[in-house]
């Protein structure tokens, strides 16, 4: 990598300093220059299909469908390692400050896992794991949600409704389950909604002021999405165009482009991007942004707080709202994914993964 910030502090980590993790900021311009590839490596199960790739420091991360966790170390010649164990399956990766936490079913029952790695013992070949959440005692259907961004999981047993912390490793909150309620977990807030007569009432709990806000949408169809971004309520209800509703003054800001067909929610920051049918996408984050999104079909990664996205339809790369041309040959590509802190972006195909900058 062309930054020697970024290479002195991951040669710092390599050798022990306990320097925060967090300490790295957006430092490459991508419009001062072009998209180049840096490298290009096999993947271990050649014939599984990736469903997540992601990177910190010097490795590189990825899960594939048969539920393979792999980290490819950039110091040593991207040599593989698999974390999981024998007829473990996991289902979903997410990092939570410096570890990286895995979500699997457990192999004796139908009951789900969780197991977080340090990534500073994995940079010393210590593949060590430590089991959190263990008095979740719940099968996979009942996860509803695992929101990156809070560090929370929300799940929906028989009878209650429980919002678990990731980071703390213990029960956040709890609350009586009601059929007739649906309910998200967003930014610090828990969102539920119920279907009325001719409309749709939506009640924004904040935890940390303790109060209750009530807003009502006039609509019989489902919710299809709602989170809360930098104070407001994102909306969207299947048919209906998408909704921006302030907590504060509830002023309501209508995007008038129909329904989103692809709608991504960014893991850094509070900010989110829908793709509409008339080849524009929009930016939520303090302000709507929009921009040029004219194919079918995208895949979706963010690097601090700035959206990536790739079309296989045009061999398109956007970065922050800017097309790229990516300059070399691609087929069918399975997932994008980046690293904040070398900053590299990673564009999988079958077998292979793009390591480009």
């Amino acid at each position: 990598m062309a930054n020697p910030p970024i290479a002195s502090c991951l040669l710092y980590r390599e050798q022990g300093d306990p320097q925060s993790y967090g300490s790295l900021g957006l430092k490459k311009n991508w419009s001062l220059g072009k998209i180049t590839m840096k490298a290009t490596i096999p993947t271990v199960h050649r014939n599984a299909k990736l469903i997540w790739i992601s990177g910190r420091l010097n490795f590189i991360i990825t899960l594939d469908n048969r539920g393979h966790v792999v980290i490819y170390d950039t110091f040593q010649d991207y040599n593989p390692i698999v974390l999981n164990e024998n007829l473990e399956h996991v289902y979903k990766c997410v990092f939570i400050d410096n570890d990286i936490v895995t979500i699997s079913k457990s192999a004796y029952d139908n009951t789900i896992l969780f197991h977080k790695y340090i990534l500073a013992e994995l940079q010393v070949y210590k593949i060590h794991r430590l089991q959190i959440l263990e008095d979740v005692k719940i099968p996979l259907s009942c996860l509803k949600d695992i929101n990156e961004r809070s560090a929370i999981v929300l799940i929906e047993k028989p009878n209650t409704i429980e919002i678990w912390s990731l980071q703390r490793n213990y029960l956040l909150y709890s609350f009586i389950k009601k059929e007739e309620l649906s309910y998200s977990f967003s930014s610090g807030f828990l969102i539920y909604w119920q279907k009325l007569q001719c409309s749709i009432s939506i009640n924004v709990i904040c935890f940390l002021t303790q109060s209750c806000k009530q807003y009502n949408l006039l609509s019989n169809n489902d919710i299809y999405f709602c989170e809360i971004i930098k104070g407001k309520l994102v909306v969207c209800i299947e048919g209906c165009h998408l909704q921006i509703i302030d907590l504060n003054t509830h002023h309501n800001v209508c995007v008038r482009k129909g329904m989103p067909k692809q709608y991504f929610s960014m893991s850094s920051c509070e900010a989110s991007l829908g793709i509409f049918n008339d080849g524009t996408g929009v930016i939520i984050d303090k302000e709507v942004k929009e921009f040029r999104a004219i194919d079918e079909d995208y895949c979706f990664a963010d690097l601090f707080g700035k959206p990536i996205l790739y079309s296989a339809q045009n061999k398109e790369l956007i970065i922050d709202s800017k097309p790229y041309t990516i300059p070399f040959t691609t087929k069918i590509i399975q997932q994008i994914g980046c690293n904040p802190d070398t900053q590299n972006i990673y564009l999988t195909e079958k077998g292979i993964i793009h390591i480009i900058e």
